[in-house]
């Protein structure tokens, strides 16, 4: 690590705060409520105007003390939407006198979709929060696990919630969707569904595995990389596609680090993740999807009430999911694709046994899937630009015995300790 990178003191651009503290859904994979964490339901149902005051006060803080002059909110939850019109109201409200004009506050949403209809757009139109809604594809992909509490699909009422956003004059910009991947679904199909929703900001999200509760081995009996080829199928209808109109996140991020762009994205790259997580009761987290680790994982004691966000950033879970992509364990500091794939999503590295000392359990896939992309983007750029870049084809194979020879003369790294540390 260079000295600039032991030094510096972390900050935050971010935060995702959890607005509501309980789901009108019960999605079977749900990251907060079914993976074996108990914290998430004994938080409050709402946010206290007196926890948003603390929250807003400590971002403007934590903006004058870091010369950061734009900051974003993600209200999220549970399902945020059950906090009420009037919580949103007077949360931008709020953030904006505390902040202005020193910094600008930015607004997003992340919706199941479920209670979406003209009043709620109108309001995130007023207010300018941009609007996500979750949605995995077909009505068979979508009701395999996005159930309600009677076991019933949530498809058809996401779609309804989603047409009127995306067809309200309220909203400057139509919905982006999060999908989770479902390799038991035909992936062309629901690349065929987003398009003919006319969706145009689609972002994939591998499922929230960890080594301890892995993917199904039934998803790896006919390939080592299923997921990669679930997304290498879509990936290659997208990317040659003449008149395509759809932003995917996932593979634009790929294909823009290939060719030497430079994008925040806590999933995959090379930067430092700038990100905290506000539960309803004040308390900070480094991150939410890490509760899948463990029952109480996330907590670290910290609270707006009570600590700065740089007291926040200061916690062992912050510091590692900070610099997550930087410090990486052994395999992953000497695979060639390393700076696209940054180790991948910090909880899909997690085992009981060696802490984050493990590659991510979708090691595999990403190697399978950024090599394929690296190779295609080659394929159509001129031989000039080729010729003059770094970039040359690799493919899976290749990039396994490079791997593999690498691993016979590397020493562990300095931060091995670090990543070990949270072994039980």
């Amino acid at each position: 690590m260079d000295q600039l990178q032991e030094t510096e003191i972390p900050k935050c651009v971010m935060a995702v705060v959890k607005v509501a503290g309980r789901c009108n859904i019960n999605c079977t994979y749900c990251y907060m409520y079914n993976s074996g964490d108990s914290t998430s339901v004994q938080q409050p149902k709402r946010m206290s105007d007196d926890t948003v005051a603390h929250l807003v006060g400590r971002v403007r803080e934590h903006c004058l003390a870091h010369s950061i002059n734009r900051f974003t909110f993600i209200l999220h939850g549970g399902e945020p939407l059950l906090a009420g019109m009037d919580f949103f109201r007077d949360f931008v409200a709020k953030a904006k006198q505390v902040l202005l004009p020193e910094v600008k506050p930015l607004f997003g949403i992340q919706t199941n979709g479920m209670l979406l209809n003209e009043d709620w757009c109108t309001l995130f139109g007023e207010l300018n929060i941009t609007v996500g809604v979750s949605l995995d594809g077909t009505k068979e992909a979508h009701d395999m696990y996005r159930l309600d509490f009677k076991g019933l699909g949530t498809y058809d009422k996401v779609v309804a919630g989603l047409q009127i956003a995306q067809q309200s004059p309220a909203l400057p910009h139509p919905p982006g969707i999060l999908c989770v991947q479902n390799v038991d679904a035909d992936p062309l199909n629901v690349y065929a569904a987003f398009k003919d929703l006319g969706v145009t900001n689609v972002d994939f999200l591998l499922p929230d595995h960890t080594h301890d509760t892995p993917p199904p081995e039934a998803h790896y009996q006919h390939s080592p990389h299923a997921y990669a080829d679930w997304l290498i199928k879509i990936f290659d209808t997208w990317f040659y596609e003449k008149e395509g109109t759809m932003r995917i996140r996932f593979f634009e991020f790929i294909t823009g680090t290939i060719l030497g762009c430079d994008y925040d994205f806590d999933s995959l790259g090379f930067n430092k993740n700038e990100l905290l997580v506000v539960e309803t009761d004040g308390g900070i987290e480094a991150l939410d999807v890490l509760k899948s680790c463990g029952d109480g994982f996330t907590k670290a004691g910290a609270n707006v009430a009570t600590h700065s966000f740089d007291d926040a950033m200061q916690t062992e879970l912050a510091q590692l999911y900070h610099y997550s992509h930087i410090r990486l364990p052994e395999k992953c500091s000497i695979c060639p694709v390393r700076e696209i794939c940054g180790g991948g999503y910090i909880p899909h590295r997690y085992s009981s046994i060696n802490g984050f000392n493990n590659p991510s359990v979708y090691c595999n896939d990403l190697l399978k899937l950024i090599t394929h992309i690296q190779n295609a983007v080659i394929d159509i750029l001129p031989p000039e630009i080729v010729a003059e870049t770094d970039l040359g084809k690799l493919t899976y194979d290749e990039a396994l015995a490079i791997i593999a020879g690498e691993l016979a003369k590397k020493e562990d790294p300095a931060h091995t300790f670090e990543l070990e540390s949270f072994k039980q």
